[in-house]
């Protein structure tokens, strides 16, 4: 059987297990009563399930045993492990409401074990600067800073339905087929898994009125270590993506790109909250979405509207790139379109919505 035609067989099988486990996982959660209480800053009336990241993991499971029996997994055990981990913590923080500086601390140790274990981590820019490997006191640093903040901009974007995962479909797909293009079979076929895997829980998320479910921490610090782990493995000096170089590929501008819009809006409310004298990990609804829902976009709209603007993102650096953009110039170019789309667009938004209320 062709390699194609298994990863298709494999997301098939992820995303019928979904929709069978999601109502199981759904009456569990609904039975212990792990749930989402509102409160002031959330916007539910209700207390809503909030397990959902684990009728993901468990649909993921069993695909995951086949591809690694039939493809080449000998490297990516440990990085199974290390989003197993960030499942577990998630877990714990949606039972025990763990403090933000608790979780942050505990995400450093987990990045920096990973990293020591699987002796992955941004140590190479591929010719960014005209810099190729940095130094070890450089990239354990930038490494760690990278790893936790993803995990943290993929937990932080979990405040409408559909956001996070659909973001963490998007962002899968892409990685996916980014693998497949450079024959990286396991890891395509562990991309493609999670993102078909997610769908059924966006469905249920976003349209269903009766059995909706939160994707919950758990959900969201799993799909911000896989996030991680794609991006340290492109990253690494040992990746096959190294062929990409020599065509002229920003391989760091695709990687931001991919996560764009999390990360800048994570950065930009972050930097606002210590322009304002509060800690950065203060909850508030200065997030973008935030800012679309007071323009009264309704949570699907605005999920769609910031999704389809990363996703632009992601085509405009790859039309630089096949324009023959140096690796410099693509990553200017993201980071530009970055600072754009949240800075920028948060900063029109909120005039806007102060013209409505005038």
């Amino acid at each position: 059987m062709a390699y194609y035609q298994l990863i298709a067989l494999l997301a098939l099988a992820a995303l019928i297990l979904s929709w069978i486990f999601y109502p199981v996982i759904y009456r569990f959660a609904q039975k212990h009563k792990i749930v989402d209480n509102p409160n002031q800053r959330k916007l539910q009336k209700h207390p809503v399930p909030l397990l959902g990241g684990y009728a993901i993991a468990l649909a993921m499971i069993m695909p995951i045993i086949v591809s690694a029996l039939t493809l080449d997994w000998t490297r990516w055990y440990i990085p199974v492990v290390f989003i197993i981990f960030a499942l577990i913590i998630g877990l714990l923080d949606d039972i025990y409401e763990l403090s933000a500086r608790m979780r942050f601390g505990v995400e450093i140790i987990l990045v920096g074990l990973y990293m020591w274990l699987s002796h992955s981590m941004i140590e190479n820019i591929h010719g960014l600067w005209g810099i190729e490997h940095m130094s070890l006191w450089i990239a354990l640093p930038l490494s760690i800073v990278a790893g936790v903040g993803i995990i943290n901009s993929i937990n932080l974007i979990d405040g409408i339905d559909g956001y996070s995962s659909g973001f963490g479909i998007l962002g899968c797909s892409l990685f996916g087929i980014f693998f497949i293009s450079i024959r990286e079979w396991a890891l395509a076929s562990f991309m493609l898994i999670v993102a078909a895997a997610i769908v059924p829980f966006f469905c249920y998320n976003v349209f269903s009125k009766k059995k909706k479910m939160f994707i919950g921490d758990g959900g969201t610090l799993m799909i911000g270590a896989i996030m991680t782990v794609a991006i340290f493995h492109i990253l690494s000096p040992n990746s096959i993506s190294t062929e990409f170089v020599q065509k002229g590929m920003g391989l760091v501008a695709f990687c931001l790109a991919v996560v764009c819009i999390p990360v800048f809006d994570t950065v930009r409310v972050m930097c606002e909250r210590i322009l304002r004298k509060t800690s950065p990990f203060t909850a508030d609804k200065t997030h973008l979405h935030h800012l679309f829902l007071e323009h009264k976009f309704s949570h699907l709209q605005t999920t769609l509207c910031i999704l389809c603007i990363n996703l632009l993102i992601v085509g405009i650096w790859y039309i630089c790139y096949r324009l023959g953009a140096n690796v410099d110039i693509q990553l200017y170019i993201v980071v530009g379109l970055g600072i754009l789309s949240t800075f920028g667009l948060s900063r029109y938004l909120r005039r806007k919505n102060k013209h409505q209320s005038l």
